[in-house]
């Protein structure tokens, strides 16, 4: 054997090996990097130029070929190369992996944060509303009992305390709702929206009668949302059109659109409508506007609403309505396909 022959040998055999070592560095990336099918088709790559040089190396040795000393040289530089990539590579995806691992360990810790979070609310808000319904109840027994002994500030300060309890009480309800209101998988079926709002209409029956309000309706998309959640929407947003913007005779108009992979539904009322300084903080917790503060109201329902749009990646925002009032309008996402 020539002197150049044994040298194309052995920078053959070489860059045989090399391409072996990558396949198999590859291959062990795959569980750091969770690419699995990308690493696979790169190992199969190494692999087949790894097979292609033994069986050309095995014919020049036999003699049946000649190599060409330039291209090999030049095929071994590649080799040597690709290998110190994947090399380079390699603490990289460990750093990455290490990462999610940690990511994994933070949300595991934050979910069982928020569940002891919502039990110690929901064991609060028990605790608090039993002595809360007993205040009430007397103050409301002495007011009616004790009405001709009593003078007319007496039995003012008797039903503030009626009316500072039902606000507690309303207000920790709100609360505990917040509290529950967490991601809830995506019901297997669409949700009919439209028999969600005929349900929450007739609950709030009373009090549209009471004003003379009537409601026009249009389509109402359904939505891969549990019905709980889209039902809480709707009770907030026509409870709130109700409380706070309508007057005698007037109407809501409640309708929702599809825009590609998003639903959108509105709830639209022609009262005197939100101050435009107020537009971007009515869904922040507590925050009750000027109109607001003449009725009772816990400032937590437009944040439960917000809540619930966020969890299924959507938003809520209010608009003025033309010609005076406010619209509302809920957004989330649709994740699965709308015909299923």
């Amino acid at each position: 054997m020539s002197l150049s022959t044994a040298v194309l040998t052995l920078i053959m055999a070489l860059s045989c090996a090399l391409q072996f070592l990558a396949a198999g560095l590859a291959i062990r990336l795959i569980r750091s990097s969770g690419f699995f099918s990308a690493w696979i088709l790169l190992a199969c790559g190494f692999i087949v130029q790894g097979v292609r040089r033994f069986v050309a190396l095995a014919h020049i040795l036999e003699g049946q070929i000649q190599g060409d000393m330039s291209i090999e040289v030049f095929g071994l530089v590649i080799s040597v190369f690709m290998l110190c990539g994947i090399i380079k590579f390699k603490p990289l995806f460990e750093e990455i992996n290490h990462s999610r691992q940690a990511l994994l360990e933070k949300q595991n810790k934050l979910s069982h944060a928020n569940q002891e979070l919502e039990a110690f609310v929901s064991t609060v808000s028990h605790d608090l509303r039993n002595p809360l319904t007993v205040i009430i109840g007397y103050a409301e027994h002495l007011r009616q009992v004790c009405a001709s002994k009593l003078d007319k500030q007496e039995l003012d300060c008797l039903r503030e305390i009626e009316s500072q309890g039902g606000k507690m009480t309303a207000l920790m309800e709100d609360l505990l709702v917040l509290s529950r209101v967490g991601y809830v998988e995506r019901p297997v079926e669409p949700e009919d929206t439209a028999s969600i709002v005929k349900d929450v209409l007739e609950e709030l029956g009373v009090q549209l009668a009471e004003g003379g309000i009537t409601i026009q309706k249009a389509d109402l998309p359904k939505l891969h949302v549990p019905e709980t959640f889209l039902s809480e929407i709707f009770k907030n947003l026509i409870g709130n059109a109700i409380k706070y913007a309508c007057k005698e005779n007037a109407s809501i108009e409640i309708g929702g659109e599809r825009q590609g992979n998003s639903v959108r539904y509105f709830v639209r009322d022609h009262g005197p409508g939100i101050p435009e300084d107020e537009t971007g903080r009515v869904f922040e917790m507590f925050y009750r506007g000027l109109s607001q503060k003449q009725s009772n109201g816990t400032g937590v329902g437009l944040a439960i609403v917000q809540k619930i749009a966020q969890l299924y990646g959507g938003r809520a925002w209010v608009e003025e309505t033309d010609g005076g009032g406010s619209t509302f309008w809920v957004e989330m996402k649709e994740e699965t396909d709308p015909g299923s």
